[in-house]
């Protein structure tokens, strides 16, 4: 793990995602301003809503960067701190990656367990809205397959893989 600015990035996702064809720089240069992002976010009705369903694949540090640019502050240096955080702007949230963890015959990253799960990609791989697309009709493909349509939510919501009791699979 390396540490950007104040950002803790992994150097192996930042060089798929660039080998995938993500430009950093022109992000940098040209993207969003990250607070006017936050802004948008948190007067969107996506966060802070029970209503809203939060699918994501072993999604830690996604949730951890969103997490600080809602909260405008540094994340918390204890788990229970960050998982309470999560619970007030993410109230109902999947890790499809941690629900894997029920489902044995499951293995390996989102394309794989896509495949396995016959779903099929719409896109590119590594590009936001492919693999958000593919994460999607991965979980709801999972649920219908593995758990007959309906996920606790004191059992699923809210975990993510690879934190705490769940940093392994």
């Amino acid at each position: 793990r390396r540490v950007h600015g104040e950002d803790m990035y992994a150097k192996d996702s930042i060089d798929l995602l660039q080998n995938s064809g993500i430009l950093f720089h022109n992000l940098e240069n040209d993207g969003i301003d990250t607070l006017h992002f936050a802004e948008l976010l948190m007067v969107s009705g996506l966060v802070l809503d029970p209503e809203v369903k939060w699918i994501s694949f072993h999604s830690s540090y996604d949730f951890g960067y969103l997490l600080r640019l809602l909260f405008n502050q540094p994340l918390p240096t204890e788990e229970d701190e960050f998982y309470s955080l999560l619970h007030i702007y993410f109230p109902v949230s999947y890790d499809v990656k941690f629900l894997m963890k029920s489902c044995k015959a499951l293995k390996g990253g989102l394309q794989e367990v896509a495949n396995q799960l016959e779903v099929q990609r719409i896109g590119p791989e590594h590009q936001a809205g492919s693999d958000s697309i593919l994460t999607a009709m991965t979980f709801f493909k999972m649920v219908k397959v593995y758990f007959e349509e309906r996920l606790d939510d004191q059992q699923y919501s809210g975990q993510l893989f690879g934190l705490g009791a769940n940093a392994k699979g």
